[in-house]
């Protein structure tokens, strides 16, 4: 969203109790209205982004009506940029002259140039005061290009979201491609969070170098830290000004977690949207949850919006009383009223004075814990520590008021999936009726590799809607730690392969191999000789690493000594792989080496590598080289109902296509032919993908003279191949008219995928007699 340190207030009317809820845009109804006239008597259709400039002006991402529009203090809306027309239209004229497809989130900077997500055009663009559109990053394909050059000679991959800093740098967040870019005011891009690859990274390091899953809304607060709308992650995550990414709030479950206690606690549901005004608060588009969540400066979340149930509410009341739609984009003006994008109810919606509403105040309990705690542990053992949460009050207790809170002491660390020595837990959707059943309020703690030996005392809380003035609102749960001697000996630990390589030739990857030992035993070895010997068809390149994933420093690594011997067939890496010696070498020990498939190398699995560790028997290492030809398989799926002749009607028969090769199907020219009977209607294809059904994308065509010949000369379908348990598939639709005097009989239509073909099949269906 736009940087909020404007002095102009939105058009929301004045005199409005905080937290009252009106519209200021969109009548409810979709589809395109006319311009020029109040912005509520309009239609808009799925609102994505909005942003207000220093003046006071609203403007929105209407995405599928392929426009951007603008709304004055006034509250009187114009088109500021596309014709409605969904394509890509040249750069250097009237925005209002070109076209758009897909514009997701939108951006103001101080001097009232407008930056717009271009979703499928995969571009960034600009509209400057004087109306002049340009493209500031993306060249057009959707991919990944390397970072250090210009921002618009290189790929990006369906930028979602988009802001503008008060230096001038553009941010903006890549769905399919799991990063977030940076483009300098010199227009050149860079990577500032994320891998690349979609997922959960662990906390505390470089945000470059860890995983994050279909990256949404972005936002900077006033001290330069960006805050990321982690989507399919559940989270917010925010890389402070040196890089590093932490989470915010999420606890990565998906659901509707409780208020009134620690973000990082409570469950969000597909955060879509944020914003930060200039005291710190942050504020979240929580889309499946059909709220808007506020997290404060003291980390505590509560709900400013919506009520939880999906559909329209009135307006003029309590924003927390009302009903959204899958709100998505979220923006604040000067005088701190809240705009949000209330996307499938096609409306914009304010809040009054956001940041002074007062949570409701929720009623009191009596509740009790019964404790659950060890007699003694070793050092580096995990185990459980908490209480049993019980209600002995006359009234039930609803779960999303009640917080467990564990503070351990020096010595004691929460186990995987925590952070700190202060743990928390809600328990939302759950019910405590009286003197029945408990709430799990245990948790799972480890002590550390330096934990001395002797007497631990933890502290446990019981609070309700954050008060913890209840009768016995506190435990105190005593722990012993003992400790293990260490082990000097590498035989002592279990080595094996963790991950094993695909890749097709000329195409690099990485062998993981993974050190473990026995819960809380130290193994040190010291410094010893590792021989790797690669498997068949692959070469070691460059330089190894190693990881401590589960430290309570969060995760630490480095480079390997190595030497690589024999033409890449060799590797020797001279290092002591130690574990549970210290707080810095707990858990697990991962080492990453980078491998290559060679030119020649033979398709298949190939399974005689070997790694020999001092006098640890040999770990067998493997490595897969992918078949690199294109593989496809497609399913017809034929219109429904039977298709009856004499009887002129649109029909779309679907094409679901699966990558079943190794490679990504990328963009590919897709061909369509019809028999007789049969025309193609439209100069386009239609299609959408299993990772984001709710966005219908298109390709552009050539019919043939007779239409029944659709050429498609360029479908992003970028499929990538089955993996990690996933089944990926494109369903692609064609758009026909049949004849009136269509014969009886079997009709086909065939498509064909790449040039030359590497995958087609055909669509038969029946045309019946007209009545």
């Amino acid at each position: 969203m736009a940087d909020d340190s404007s002095t102009g207030r939105g058009p929301q009317p004045d005199g409005l109790t905080e937290g009252t809820i009106v519209t200021v845009a969109g009548n409810g109804s979709p589809g395109y209205g006319s311009d020029g006239g109040p912005a509520t008597a309009t239609t808009l259709n799925r609102p994505q982004g909005v942003a207000v400039d220093g003046a006071g002006n609203l403007y929105i991402a209407d995405y599928n009506n392929q426009r951007v529009r603008k709304v004055t203090p006034g509250g009187i809306i114009t088109t500021v940029a596309g014709t409605g027309t969904a394509g890509y239209g040249s750069d250097g004229g009237p925005a209002t002259a070109t076209t758009l497809y897909g514009p997701n989130d939108v951006a103001v900077d101080g001097a009232g140039n407008l930056y717009i997500a271009d979703y499928y055009n995969q571009r960034i663009r600009k509209v400057d005061a004087k109306g002049i559109i340009t493209t500031v990053a993306g060249n057009g394909t959707a991919g990944y290009g390397s970072d250090g050059g210009p921002a618009t000679a290189t790929p990006i991959n369906y930028p979602y979201g988009v802001l503008v800093a008060a230096d001038g740098s553009v941010y903006f967040s890549e769905w399919y491609g799991n990063r977030i870019r940076k483009v300098d005011p010199a227009g050149i891009i860079t990577t500032v969070a994320g891998n690349g690859n979609g997922g959960f990274g662990s906390d505390g390091g470089p945000a470059t170098a860890t995983s994050i899953s279909y990256p949404s809304g972005i936002a900077l607060d006033t001290a330069g830290n960006l805050y990321i709308a982690d989507w399919s992650n559940q989270r917010i995550r925010r890389v402070d000004t040196r890089g590093i990414i932490t989470t915010v709030a999420g606890n990565g479950i998906a659901g509707f977690g409780s208020d009134g206690g620690p973000a990082t606690a409570t469950s969000l549901y597909n955060p879509t949207g944020v914003t930060v005004d200039p005291a710190g608060n942050l504020y979240i588009a929580d889309w499946s949850n059909q709220r808007i969540r506020k997290v404060d400066t003291k980390g505590i979340i509560t709900t400013v919006a919506g009520n939880g149930a999906s559909g329209y509410g009135s307006d003029g009341g309590p924003a927390i009383s009302t009903s959204l739609y899958y709100p998505t984009g979220v923006a604040l003006d000067a005088v701190g009223d809240l705009y949000v994008a209330d996307s499938y109810n096609h409306r914009v919606r304010g809040v009054s004075a956001v940041a002074d509403m007062a949570p409701p105040a929720q009623p009191a309990a009596d509740l009790y814990g019964e404790s659950v705690h060890p007699s003694a542990v070793q050092r580096g053992q995990q185990f459980d520590l908490g209480a049993r949460i019980r209600n002995r009050g006359p009234n039930p207790v609803d779960g999303q008021y009640v917080t467990v809170v564990l503070t351990l002491p020096d010595g004691l660390v929460g186990g995987p999936g925590s952070d700190g020595q202060r743990l928390s837990r809600s328990f939302a959707g759950q019910r405590l009726l009286p003197l029945q059943g408990s709430l799990d309020g245990v948790f799972r703690v480890a002590t550390t590799a330096e934990t001395p030996p002797g007497h631990y005392v933890a502290t446990l809380e019981i609070q309700y809607s954050g008060e913890i003035d209840l009768k016995d609102s506190a435990l105190l749960l005593p722990v012993t730690v003992v400790v293990p001697e260490p082990v000097e000996d590498e035989t002592a630990l279990t080595i094996v392969q963790d991950t094993v390589p695909l890749a097709a030739p000329g195409q690099q990857n990485v062998i993981t191999v993974k050190f473990t030992c026995a819960t809380g035993q130290p193994v040190n070895p010291g410094v010893i000789a590792q021989h790797y010997a690669a498997p068949d068809g692959f070469l070691f390149i460059e330089q190894p690493a190693y990881a401590y994933y589960d430290t309570v420093h969060g995760v630490l690594h480095g480079a390997l000594d190595h030497e690589i011997q024999d033409a890449g067939r060799t590797l020797l890496i001279t290092a002591n792989p130690h574990l549970n010696t210290n707080g810095a070498d707990t858990g697990s020990l991962v080492y990453t080496i980078p491998v290559q498939a060679r030119a020649d190398a033979r398709p298949g699995n190939h399974g005689n590598g070997s790694a020999r560790i001092g006098r640890h028997a040999p770990v067998p290492l493997s490595g897969q080289v992918a078949d690199s030809t294109l593989r496809a398989n497609i399913k017809a799926v034929p219109p429904k109902p039977p298709v009856t002749a004499g009887q002129e009607r649109w029909i779309y028969p679907a094409f679901v296509i699966r990558n079943t090769g190794s490679r990504t199907i990328g963009t590919v020219r897709v061909v369509f032919t019809a028999t007789e009977g049969l025309l193609f209607s439209e100069d386009r294809v239609a299609f959408t993908r299993s990772t984001d059904e709710q966005h219908e994308a298109h390709a552009d065509g050539v019919r043939s003279a007779d239409n029944r010949t659709l050429t498609c000369s360029a479908v992003q379908l970028d499929l990538l191949s089955r993996g990690n348990g996933t089944d990926p598939w494109v369903s692609i639709y064609p758009a026909l008219e049949v004849e009136a005097s269509a014969p009886t009989g079997q009709a086909v239509v065939t498509i064909q995928l790449g040039e030359p073909p590497f995958a087609g099949t055909p669509d038969a269906f029946d045309i019946l007699p007209g009545a």
